[in-house]
């Protein structure tokens, strides 16, 4: 069996670390003759090599359609037929299809056309096509009609899945995957003296001016980010290429320190050492959970996958979404059995 995995975010954001490390490993336990990863960067970050080592080759993917001023007709008569026959000579060297967990399926993702294209191209050269780990949505009903043709679509929380059933399309529900992720408890002390705990903020959520700290609560102006607490507040992130400037300038702001993760373990060590954690990423939440630590939720401008990971951390104990995960996993391997 030869599997190409496809749309690796490989520019240094841990929880796509978290999520593709249990993804590749389970695609192992299949005994693949080829395990190839396609991704963005054409040089993937160091922080992603744990990654890289579970395929056999990279394959760097130029993701065209990601150019803003590429205007529709454009995008129609030149780029789509380029990009056809391009791929059409990757897929080729393949038994299967598997697309690496992720939210980009959804109309405000750059991602999303190039990556739906992907799938119509791979289904009309009769290959396996699996969903491996999403959230799905919202999509326009062509767009959709397009992620119906997948062999099967994994849903990893219940917005996706009651989204996609509610529009007729078959779909399993699982949890993230990176549920299931050994998040080790940490040996070492971590930077910070207990007891604190850690914000997880996106640069394009939050208004770092409008931060304030008052009684021990964290808001952005009027609205409540975090409740109050006498604990230490530490900033943090787990995308420091895209967050570093923001945190700094946040924690600036509020005069608390700030850590941009750049590796798993410094993750695991700073969220193990914590009293809880709030956050706007999705995946440090996960971590949190998966470490028995209290967790908040905050939303968005991905309200659908947000209002998912709410939903599983808030209707599930812990045994429960890993369980959720391993369906998924098994969904993808059976599915990958039976079509190869």
């Amino acid at each position: 069996m030869r599997i190409l995995v496809l749309h690796a975010w490989l520019k240094g954001n841990l929880g796509d670390v978290l999520q593709l490390s249990v993804l590749l490993s389970a695609l192992r336990e299949l005994k693949p003759g080829v395990l190839d990863l396609a991704g963005f960067p054409a040089r993937p970050a160091d922080e992603t090599e744990e990654v890289l080592r579970l395929a056999d080759r990279y394959v760097p993917d130029a993701f065209p359609w990601y150019w803003k001023p590429a205007p529709a007709l454009a995008g129609r008569l030149v780029l789509e037929p380029w990009w056809r026959r391009r791929r059409k000579v990757l897929f080729s060297r393949y038994d299967a299809i598997v697309c690496a967990p992720g939210p980009y399926l959804a109309e405000y993702d750059l991602r999303v056309t190039s990556a739906l294209c992907d799938l119509t191209i791979a289904r009309e050269l009769g290959l396996p096509v699996v969903l491996s780990s999403h959230s799905i949505g919202p999509l326009s009903p062509l767009d959709l009609a397009a992620v119906a043709k997948a062999t099967v679509i994994v849903a990893r929380e219940s917005s996706t899945y009651r989204y996609l059933r509610e529009r007729g399309v078959s779909v399993v529900l699982s949890a993230d995957l990176a549920f299931l992720y050994p998040h080790a408890a940490p040996e070492a002390r971590g930077t910070f003296e207990p007891p604190y705990r850690v914000i997880f903020l996106r640069s394009n959520n939050l208004d770092p001016n409008a931060l304030r700290i008052e009684d021990g609560a964290l808001f952005e102006g009027s609205r409540l980010i975090a409740e109050p607490s006498s604990d230490r507040l530490v900033l943090a992130t787990t995308d420091y290429r895209r967050d570093a400037r923001f945190l700094a300038k946040a924690a600036r702001q509020l005069r608390v320190p700030s850590v941009a993760c750049r590796s798993v373990t410094e993750l695991v060590r700073l969220i193990g050492g914590s009293s809880a954690v709030v956050s706007d990423r999705y995946h440090p939440a996960v971590c949190a959970a998966a470490l028995g630590k209290p967790v908040q939720v905050l939303s968005n401008r991905e309200p659908h996958k947000m209002q998912g990971l709410k939903d599983l951390l808030t209707g599930h104990t812990l045994e429960e979404l890993r369980e959720l995960a391993r369906t998924g996993l098994r969904t993808v391997r059976d599915a990958l059995r039976r079509s190869v």
